[in-house]
C-alpha cells in the first residue's frame, strides 16, 4: 500500500492530562532534557515493596486507584500484566538502544505512569529485568522488562513511568522521537523528532526525502 508523503506543518508537542509525570529520556541521549513541568509525587500503589512487580491488589492506596482497563501478556502468556485507565502518550522510538534490543528498525511503546500497571500472572518465575545502566540481569532502572522463556519484550520500565509494548491498535503514535537515529524512512504524516520530545526541534519535512533541522 501506497503511503502519502509527509504534508503536517511545524507546531507545538501538544500536553496530555498526565505530562507533569516524568518520561526519563533513553540512555543513548546525550544532553539533559528540560523539563518545564512539575514532577508530582506518585502515591505507595506496590512499586516501592516486595515482589518486584506489584500484584493486583497494589499498595496503600490500590482498591481506590486501581481499575483494570487493559491486560497485555508475552508471547507464551507466562506473564500477564493488567493496566488502569488509558496510556497519556504512544511514540515510536528510534535510538540505537531500542534498534539493537528489539530487533527492528524502531520500538512502538504507550507510556503508562506506574501506579496504572499491576502483575496478574508470572508462571515458572518467567519474569526477567535486564538493566541498561549495569548492563546485568538485574531490577536497576531504566530496565528492559521480558518474558525468559518466549523471550518476547513487555515493557521498559523507567522511574515514574513504563512503556509497555504490546500495542493495541487504538494506540495510534504522537510522534516518532530519535528520528536523527533512524535507519529506515516513515512516511506516515507523524511530527518526527531528531532526539526527544520534549527538547528536540521538530523537522521540516519533505516527504520521504527530508531535511533534519539542527
Amino acid at each position: 500500500m501506497l503511503l502519502a508523503n509527509n504534508v503536517h506543518l511545524e507546531s507545538q508537542a501538544k500536553t496530555g492530562p498526565r505530562s507533569c509525570f516524568y518520561h526519563p529520556p533513553p540512555e543513548d541521549q546525550t544532553h539533559q532534557a528540560n523539563h518545564s513541568v512539575d514532577k508530582k509525587s506518585i502515591p505507595d500503589t506496590g512499586w516501592r515493596g516486595s515482589p518486584l512487580i506489584p500484584p493486583s491488589n497494589g499498595g496503600d492506596y490500590g482498591e481506590e486507584l486501581f481499575k483494570t482497563k487493559y491486560e497485555s501478556s508475552c508471547w507464551c502468556g507466562a506473564v500477564r500484566f493488567a493496566f488502569a485507565g488509558d496510556p497519556f502518550d504512544a511514540k515510536h522510538c528510534h535510538c540505537r538502544q531500542s534498534q539493537r534490543l528489539h530487533g527492528a528498525p524502531f520500538q512502538w511503546a504507550v507510556i503508562f505512569p506506574k501506579t496504572s500497571v499491576r502483575i496478574l500472572e508470572n508462571n515458572s518465575d518467567a519474569l526477567h529485568c535486564f538493566s541498561t545502566t549495569t548492563k546485568e540481569a538485574s531490577h536497576h532502572v531504566p530496565c528492559k522488562v521480558s518474558c525468559d522463556i518466549c523471550r518476547a519484550p513487555l515493557f521498559d520500565e523507567g522511574k515514574r513511568t513504563v512503556l509497555a509494548c504490546p500495542i493495541p491498535l487504538e494506540f495510534q503514535p504522537s510522534c516518532h522521537i530519535f528520528y536523527g537515529q533512524r535507519v529506515m524512512e516513515v512516511c506516515d504524516g507523524i511530527p518526527k523528532r531528531r532526539g526527544h520530545k520534549n527538547n528536540s526541534v521538530m523537522p521540516r519535512h519533505k516527504g520521504c526525502d527530508e531535511e533534519l533541522q539542527a
